[in-house]
């Protein structure tokens, strides 16, 4: 059983072909995330039409599929990490904090340099316009449940009994009556 407060075992510094391998790695693994996050841009796409036409079996396949992608993202994304923490060890051994993908670019020599900081600027890019729109389709998706939920209020309180406005400012049903309706035909 090894000791609380015992040093930690330094790790032996990784040899040059190491880093090579690393920063290849590294480079793949931004290009992947790259990709992901436009097949993500596209789910987003298809989510606003489904939303735009209430196709609600359309928008959960979507979200259905954007999850395994966003699983897939968030695997690349912790060896990415991983991947940081190696070479900041490497780059700035006594470092507080992990570099980022910019100052580890800044260690590089041309081409590499200038690859891993387009890479890093595209994927900065590609993840704003991401959460951006992420944010416009849940704001839709919501409009659109509270829409779905007004239509289920007007059409249960048209089938109830009472029609009055709760505290609440919204139509309150005296007596459940069991109904259904086909909004498809």
């Amino acid at each position: 059983m090894a000791l609380r407060n015992a040093p930690r075992a330094l790790k032996p510094p990784l040899a040059a072909t190491d880093v090579v391998e690393r920063l290849d790695l590294l480079e793949k693994i931004l290009r992947a995330q790259i990709e992901i996050h436009h097949r993500l841009l596209d789910f987003i796409q298809r989510k606003k039409e489904a939303i735009r036409t209430a196709n609600l079996a359309q928008i959960e396949s979507l979200c259905q599929q954007e999850n395994v992608v966003a699983q897939k993202l968030t695997a690349l994304e912790k060896h990415r990490l991983e991947l940081v923490g190696q070479l900041t060890h490497v780059f700035q051994p006594k470092a507080d904090r992990p570099l980022t993908m910019t100052e580890i670019a800044t260690r590089l020599p041309e081409p590499q340099q200038g690859r891993l900081t387009a890479l890093a600027i595209q994927l900065r890019d590609d993840l704003t316009r991401v959460k951006q729109q992420s944010s416009i389709v849940r704001a839709a998706a919501e409009t659109l449940a509270r829409h779905m939920s007004g239509i289920m209020q007007t059409v249960n309180s048209a089938l109830g009994k009472a029609r009055v406005y709760g505290q609440r400012g919204r139509l309150v049903v005296g007596t459940q009556v069991q109904t259904i309706v086909d909004f498809k035909s």
